[in-house]
């Protein structure tokens, strides 16, 4: 099948897919449109795509339609992750755990980074219309099947920048209810683990379900007995995290599977084959 490089609005990846709406081939203004009444079509072998969101005058479905609707490795599917990270800086802890994470190889799985850059503050009174970057960023998170949220630990909780995205997400319930989440902390002593457990709290509303192992606190303490986990840009050079991320990420695929396939096991979803 056709690699596909879906970029949409900051949730960007590059994967086996399948997309609805609008698709434009590589190196060409060639315009590939694909019957509504064929949600979704298979390009040539070989063939390079890459999505455009469309912002001519549609209805609102027609809009989110043209996001595309991200399948990874149809008809048999993958769990689609969307990170989301705790700070803004891109050398920051958080994003670079995101990163990795999206660099890891794990079968039936995909992340794919959010971006968070652009929400502004939520103040639902100065914001009766949801701004046009906010539902941009709710239309990303319907298109995932889980979460992982990277952050560090503000004052024993969350950063401004976690609990103002899962804010706007609950003015659409919709985009979180249901979806299984995993949480990746640092700190300097604790590794985050006190900001974890608020954030356990926080979903319960929004009604998102939570891996309970393995628990990922990477500590930032940097000494002579602990070396840097990061670089200066931020990136993870630590095998051993990179191994207990790659250790959280299978946990949420197998915990999202029968959620997703209802009471099928991985091996019977078909998923890994």
């Amino acid at each position: 099948m056709a690699l596909a490089m879906a970029t949409m609005a900051g949730f960007c990846g590059t994967c086996h897919a399948v997309l609805e709406g609008s698709l434009h081939l590589s190196g060409s203004s060639s315009l590939l449109s694909m019957p509504k009444t064929n949600r979704f079509a298979f390009a040539e072998p070989g063939l390079r795509v890459r999505a455009q969101q469309q912002t001519s005058a549609e209805t609102e479905t027609g809009r989110r339609a043209m996001l595309g609707f991200l399948l990874l490795g149809w008809p048999q599917g993958k769990i689609i992750v969307a990170g989301i990270p705790g700070l803004i800086s891109e050398k920051s802890d958080s994003q670079g755990l995101i990163r990795a994470a999206a660099k890891l190889r794990i079968s039936g799985l995909v992340l794919l980074p959010v971006d968070v850059t652009k929400l502004p503050l939520i103040n639902v009174e100065d914001h009766p219309n949801l701004p046009t970057e906010v539902q941009a960023f709710m239309d990303q998170i319907l298109l995932a099947d889980a979460i992982l949220f990277s952050a560090p630990e503000y004052n024993y909780s969350v950063t401004p920048i976690t609990k103002n995205a899962i804010d706007w997400l609950s003015q659409r319930p919709e985009t979180l209810a249901g979806k299984t989440a995993a949480i990746i902390s640092t700190g300097w002593d604790f590794g985050g683990g006190r900001m974890q457990y608020h954030l356990r709290q926080i979903g319960v509303r929004p009604d998102l379900h939570f891996i309970n192992t393995p628990e990922v606190f990477v500590s930032t303490t940097v000494d002579a007995q602990h070396p840097p986990k990061f670089d200066a840009n931020g990136d993870l050079i630590d095998d051993n995290v990179r191994a207990q991320l790659q250790q959280l990420l299978v946990s949420l695929r197998d915990f999202t599977l029968p959620l997703k396939y209802g009471n099928k096991t991985v091996k019977d979803s078909g998923i890994l084959t």
